[in-house]
């Protein structure tokens, strides 16, 4: 009986739906945005080389390009072991429909360095996943973005970033994340 009171409570006061009632037989599947733009996966920048940083960095440090690689990929490796990363989350409003949002978000990662690996429809709107390429301040790692379709108020959309094997990133992730949020505004604004 309290839980029937709560439900119609919530619909008065929000006026329509609770979560487990929402309507998606209308949200445009990111699929369906992919089939359309002809889009299956799309790997995004490579980012420099582990050999081609070290290159430039071993000079630096006045050792053997070789010795100074094989410590990063040691250092890379205990990293991981010891559960280090690096973690950044960036959430962003948009007044605009959410499947103009879902569109731009799907250009801008195709379009950009990030690339595109994954891409699934949710119960709140679609989970998108891109990798980030390494660079010499730090190693690559994952974004992921979750777009959640809000009906009338917008569309929300939280990006998360994660490199694996180092505690500080410089930056990075936030810059990466904020960078594709950004292009997906200006195309958002055009579609």
């Amino acid at each position: 009986m309290g839980y029937l009171r709560y439900t119609a409570l919530f619909s008065k006061i929000f006026g329509g739906k609770d979560m487990a009632q929402q309507d998606t037989s209308k949200r445009v599947s990111v699929q369906d945005v992919l089939a359309q733009q002809g889009i299956r996966t799309s790997s995004g920048k490579a980012g420099d080389s582990k050999s081609t940083i070290t290159a430039g960095l071993a000079g630096a440090a006045d050792m053997d390009k070789s010795d100074f690689l094989g410590a990063v990929l040691v250092g890379e490796q205990l990293g991981k072991s010891m559960g280090l990363s690096s973690k950044k989350e960036v959430t962003r409003h948009f007044r605009d429909p959410y499947d103009i949002v879902l569109r731009a978000m799907v250009m801008a990662m195709t379009t950009g360095d990030t690339g595109l690996s994954a891409a699934t429809d949710t119960r709140r709107g679609a989970m998108l996943m891109g990798n980030m390429p390494s660079d010499i301040l730090s190693l690559g790692g994952k974004v992921e973005f979750d777009v959640m379709d809000l009906g009338e108020d917008g569309t929300e959309v939280i990006g998360a970033s994660e490199i694996k094997g180092q505690m500080f990133a410089w930056g990075k992730g936030k810059r990466t994340l904020n960078g594709v949020l950004d292009e997906t505004e200006r195309m958002a604004r055009r579609l």
